[in-house]
């Protein structure tokens, strides 16, 4: 398998420590939360995921017109580590050119939220994968042929979906036996959610019976999302974003909601019994906020 790496190479970022100020006492105190300010990057190129080829699949998977790549820039450091990372987001979902871009699906059409956002549900994701050798399991383990071939299964219905191939099963079938061959470690690593969320698909999706397609379009878009250097000194890739999957948002003036189908507010819980999905990656080099949405109010595979 290849590698998923970032065309440019950079040293090892420097994270600066923490700062403190004095006040008159003496005594020392953090600094206050930074104010985010976010801006829409309409100059920046997502070459991924809107190529040609890649549009072609997510709509012959029903998800093209259903979901959007936007990213945003902003100026204030970031470090999970020093700063509140719920604050970020929730200043990012209201911010008023986020709402003007990133738009949501309620009654088959695109709509912009109003009201305030009170409350983010997230879960943080890892994302330290840099290769697909990742998935190389699935062809030692009766699920993908050496020719990259979907291996079938009797099919059964979970929820709306269809499962009718061993790949299918280990992300929706947890009394399958090939369910472990990812634990909760793996099923945590953001690409194991991109190749999850393009092959379940749209609300109309036309699966694929080899593997190779859907690794073209995870290999396109994690590079899209995720900020890969290497390091100069040892040669080894290093992945610097973080990825947050943003299960729900609360206020009590918000409206329409993130999703058209209502999904758990447990950020434990992945958003079945559809793939409606927003995931938010940051890329603290750039000062880059990637926000990837998918979601469609029926899905009829």
């Amino acid at each position: 398998m290849s590698e998923i790496s970032s065309p440019l190479e950079h040293s090892n970022l420097i994270i600066p420590s923490k700062e403190y100020s004095s006040n008159t006492s003496g005594a020392v105190s953090p600094e206050p939360e930074p104010e985010f300010h976010f801006n829409y990057h309409f100059t920046s190129k997502i070459n991924g995921y809107y190529s040609t080829n890649i549009q072609d699949l997510l709509e012959k998977w029903g998800i093209k017109h259903h979901s959007y790549i936007k990213r945003f820039i902003y100026e204030e450091y970031f470090d999970p580590q020093t700063t509140d990372e719920s604050t970020f987001l929730k200043t990012l979902f209201n911010n008023p050119f986020f709402r003007k871009e990133c738009l949501v699906q309620h009654q088959n059409t695109w709509c912009e939220m109003k009201g305030p956002v009170d409350t983010v549900i997230y879960k943080r994701l890892s994302c330290q994968v840099t290769s697909l050798d990742f998935f190389d399991r699935l062809y030692n383990h009766d699920i993908l042929r050496p020719s990259g071939a979907i291996i079938k299964s009797f099919p059964i219905y979970i929820n709306s979906f269809p499962v009718t191939d061993k790949l299918r099963q280990i992300f929706l079938l947890s009394q399958s036996s090939n369910y472990d061959l990812f634990n909760n470690d793996d099923r945590n690593e953001f690409i194991f959610h991109v190749l999850q969320s393009v092959c379940l698909g749209g609300d109309i999706c036309q699966f694929e019976d080899e593997i190779n397609k859907y690794f073209e379009v995870v290999k396109s878009i994690y590079r899209d999302l995720i900020c890969v250097q290497r390091n100069t000194s040892t040669g080894n890739l290093m992945v610097q974003s973080y990825v947050y999957k943003i299960n729900n948002l609360q206020g009590t003036l918000l409206s329409p909601p993130l999703f058209p189908i209502s999904e758990s507010n447990d950020e434990s819980i992945d958003n079945v019994p559809s793939n409606n999905f927003c995931y938010v990656t940051v890329d603290p080099v750039k000062r880059w906020v990637n926000v990837w949405y998918h979601a469609a109010c029926e899905y009829f595979c």
